[in-house]
């Protein structure tokens, strides 16, 4: 699992870390000074305004010890409640656009209870203490956000395609908030949501040690359960494909980012029940619940920092796209051609085993001859949209049941596809 930044025996930041620390507290300090001296004309907001100011001067005076102290990852959390409390002062004066995904807006929130989530932190990580002088974190209240609203003709951005019933997820950083949606009549509605904490870090995950967890869309490779597992994982764990094939091409590191448990007997809001280490912590009443509707291999799960909501017509017509498209590499694969098989990949394409388009494209050549009939069938595909690359970039995962004259065989596969002006083609593919 990730390491933290601070030598084992000695409380030292790295100098860039720290100055680069400092500056958000500055950033943070001018924010909240500035919000307050705003709306202290508007009186029926006084009284909150002030509390607000006061807790977040609280955190920042608990940060500035943690900061001394040299312990970074109880920083790290701290810093992200001072953001969050900047964020609460500010007013959201932006209104979506007509033509682009727009930002989910929240509803009362339904009586769903609580989760105790664990922390996903190394084995001989010790417990953070509360400072001298100053009260436990209290837990939490005893219902979650409030779940999503969607008009009738919105659907959550990420998710284009999938399988008749079949479950699907979405963390919201921001929120720490986990989302379980499932397709029904071609439909992604909101069956519940639950509380969730990730990685102390809320920044996206480039490197191992950085606390953080990783944005983007993922899948489940497989299902542990908690007996075989250290106790701090609880119920069990889905382990995710991290790094995936995009993060690979951004230079990513880092491994071990799963979605598990917690330690039997502890809940949401104690010390060290605050953030992870970069993993996805729900309670154990709730991984339970899920391993009843997830698929053990091959379930989404998307990790945003806020969900976006896109038009329904906009995704079908995506989703007719990206099938059309499979069909084609379907049926050119079915020739026998090289030529046409090829024209779906782009020029840039590695696939699972490393090849480039070149060695990719000489070794079809060389199978190809020795095939008297080939037959590709394309099952249970599902289509996802990753939100941070614009709609140029699209993930298919489906069954392919591949037969020829002289080879059998049935493969689960992941396609990672660039929109160019010649369409859909393939950069990248993977196995689950």
């Amino acid at each position: 699992m990730n390491q933290p930044f601070i030598q084992k025996n000695r409380k030292v930041f790295h100098p860039f870390v720290l100055i680069g620390i400092i500056m958000i507290v500055v950033l943070l300090l001018s924010i909240v000074t500035l919000s307050y001296l705003i709306y202290l004309k508007d009186r029926k907001q006084h009284d909150l305004l002030s509390k607000k100011v006061q807790e977040t001067q609280k955190i920042l005076d608990q940060l500035h010890m943690s900061l001394v102290q040299g312990e970074l990852k109880k920083a790290f959390t701290e810093l992200a409640q001072a953001q969050k409390n900047v964020s609460d002062l500010l007013p959201s004066v932006t209104e979506p656009s007509p033509t682009k995904p727009v930002i989910a807006q929240k509803q009362p929130p339904p009586p769903i209870p609580p989760s105790s989530i664990p922390v996903s932190k190394p084995p001989t990580e010790a417990p953070v203490q509360p400072l001298p002088g100053t009260a436990p974190p209290k837990p939490p209240p005893s219902v979650i956000p409030a779940g999503l609203t969607m008009a009738a003709d919105e659907s959550p951005y990420p998710f284009v395609l999938a399988e008749a019933g079949e479950y699907l997820l979405i963390c919201e950083k921001d929120q720490k908030t986990l989302h379980l949606f499932r397709n029904t009549n071609n439909r992604f509605l909101l069956v519940k949501s639950y509380a969730c904490i990730v990685g102390a870090n809320g920044l996206d995950k480039t490197k191992t040690g950085d606390l953080a967890t990783p944005v983007g869309n993922y899948f489940s490779l497989r299902y542990i359960p908690g007996k075989s597992l250290p106790e701090k994982y609880g119920y069990g764990a889905f382990v995710l494909n991290y790094p995936n094939f995009l993060d690979r091409r951004a230079r990513k590191d880092g491994t071990g980012i799963w979605l598990h448990g917690h330690t039997p007997g502890k809940n949401l809001g104690e010390q060290d029940l605050q953030s992870t280490s970069g993993c996805i912590a729900v309670s154990n009443d709730v991984l339970k619940e899920l391993t009843g509707m997830l698929k053990v291999s091959g379930a989404p799960v998307v990790v945003v920092n806020r969900l976006r909501l896109a038009k329904v017509s906009s995704q079908q017509q995506l989703s007719e796209e990206v099938i059309a498209f499979m069909k084609s590499w379907g049926k050119a694969w079915e020739s026998g051609k090289t030529e046409p098989f090829m024209s779906h990949y782009a020029s840039d394409f590695i696939n699972g085993d490393g090849m480039n388009y070149q060695a990719f494209k000489r070794q079809k050549e060389k199978v190809n001859r020795g095939k008297k009939f080939i037959r590709v069938k394309i099952e249970n595909p599902a289509i996802l949209l990753p939100q941070e690359k614009g709609g140029q970039i699209a993930v298919v995962r489906f069954t392919q049941r591949y037969h020829s004259n002289n080879f059998q065989s049935d493969s689960r596969k992941l396609f990672y596809l660039k929109k160019g002006q010649a369409g859909w083609q393939i950069i990248g593919e993977s196995r689950i």
